[in-house]
């Protein structure tokens, strides 16, 4: 089902969808949402995308914003967070943007990523560079990222195992978003600043800097894969991510779960 409320993911789900060295032709997210200063979630779940329909991060979206339209705030200030298994796309970026301009109380929002969606897109930069302007805090995810997403939305007394290439992988995704942000934060600050061209940040070329990027030495993706056909990571993207409407929603047993 492509929303479920009040359940976890199974320890397949997880380390099918959320290993950042292997491919997969769907998105999967884990979101939780709380008042700032407590620690019991008010809303939370999973859901993937729904092909033909509608993405994962639009139907979580919707849920949450009825969520907070049918509980008049209490408190000053929500937190959400989001473990997804690829970056937001440039629409579902334009989407969060709208839903925390709409929103009418403060929210935190932290997303983290376990594999880049299409990062050599320029519209997809430009949706994350706006997420980030608004204050969304984005990253790749790292070791400690997964052990907490195990942790909360699998089973708190499952151990974490590492696959392997995890860290090397990580380093390669945190660089090249961190790579992408800095380029946005020297063309803002450029009429403050001279550039120095001797600075190690300047000495080479985007296409140098992603050439030792392992995430980029992969052959392209086979076109013809289907879902249920994963091979070792080889591009940074997933299908064609397609539209709207129809949300399908499971229920699980009405708990509350406790940040660790």
């Amino acid at each position: 089902m492509p929303l479920r409320l009040n359940k976890e993911i199974s320890e397949d789900e997880f380390y099918g969808q959320f290993s950042n060295v292997k491919a997969s032709h769907q998105t999967l997210l884990c979101f939780s949402l709380k008042e700032d200063d407590k620690t019991l979630w008010k809303l939370w779940g999973h859901a993937y995308n729904n092909p033909g329909q509608c993405h994962a991060e639009i139907l979580v979206l919707r849920e949450m914003e009825e969520y907070l339209v049918a509980n008049i705030p209490n408190t000053t200030k929500y937190s959400i967070t989001w473990f997804l298994s690829y970056s937001p796309c440039r629409w579902c970026c334009d989407e969060i943007t709208n839903f925390l301009m709409k929103s009418q109380t403060k929210i935190e929002f932290n997303i983290k990523a376990a594999r880049p969606y299409y990062f050599d897109d320029d519209e997809n930069q430009k949706g994350l560079k706006m997420l980030r302007r608004l204050g969304v805090l984005i990253k790749m995810m790292e070791y400690s990222d997964y052990e907490e997403c195990l942790y909360l939305f699998v089973d708190p007394c499952t151990k974490f195992i590492a696959w392997p290439d995890l860290e090397v992988q990580s380093i390669a995704n945190k660089m090249i978003f961190h790579h992408l942000l800095a380029q946005d934060d020297n063309r803002l600050d450029n009429h403050l600043f001279t550039t120095d061209d001797s600075s190690p940040v300047h000495a080479g070329s985007t296409s140098d800097f992603e050439s030792h990027v392992l995430i980029n030495k992969f052959p392209p993706e086979d076109p013809n894969k289907t879902p249920d056909k994963k091979d070792e990571f080889s591009d940074i993207r997933t299908p064609q991510k397609t539209c709207f409407p129809q949300r399908t929603r499971e229920f699980g047993k009405e708990v509350k779960r406790k940040l660790f």
